[in-house]
């Protein structure tokens, strides 16, 4: 009962430590080029795939690759996620609070994926997008990070999973 306690109370303060991240105080560490490392469930263990509650046609749990983008933050205020070679994301970041960082990515409005939102909006009017002043069309994200230090991040990701990121040192 001794030793059950004692790992109750050692992974509570593992938990506590994690939730200091202060994003607002640390924003020189968010800066730079982060590598997707792996990601991992609560109990550390790396994840490989994730069943996701979302259905498809025959009704069954989908089941995706557990990964994460490549991720560039720049002092400019605006960052990159790489998710392939051939597929990323560009736009802006911000400090949500603490703990949370806003990306809003930057959808041109005469881009393929522009004309898209176009259309559905035609066909859903009631679908509003944010603009940006150049009529940009601006999809947010937040990312909540539950550690920063000078060479790792880890990002809550699918809710009970955790995104590993290494910082690449130049």
């Amino acid at each position: 009962m001794k030793a059950l306690l004692i790992i109750t109370l050692l992974l509570s303060t593992i938990a506590i430590d994690q939730t200091k991240v202060d994003l607002t105080n640390s924003k020189e560490m968010l800066i730079g080029e982060w590598k997707f490392v792996k990601v991992i469930d609560q109990a550390g263990n790396e994840v490989k795939q994730i069943k996701r509650n979302l259905k498809v046609p025959n009704l069954e749990p989908i089941t995706i690759n557990a990964s994460g983008p490549d991720i560039i933050v720049k002092a400019d205020g605006t960052y990159t996620k790489v998710f392939t070679p051939k597929n990323s994301d560009t736009g802006n970041w911000y400090i949500q609070s603490k703990n949370e960082i806003l990306y809003q990515m930057v959808i041109p409005i005469n881009s393929r994926q522009g004309r898209m939102i176009i259309k559905t909006q035609e066909i859903f009017p009631d679908k509003k997008w944010e603009k940006d002043g150049k009529g940009n069309f601006l999809d947010g994200s937040i990312d909540t990070i539950t550690e920063l230090t000078k060479t790792t991040m880890k990002v809550v990701y699918e809710k009970d999973y955790v995104l590993v990121y290494a910082k690449i040192l130049k």
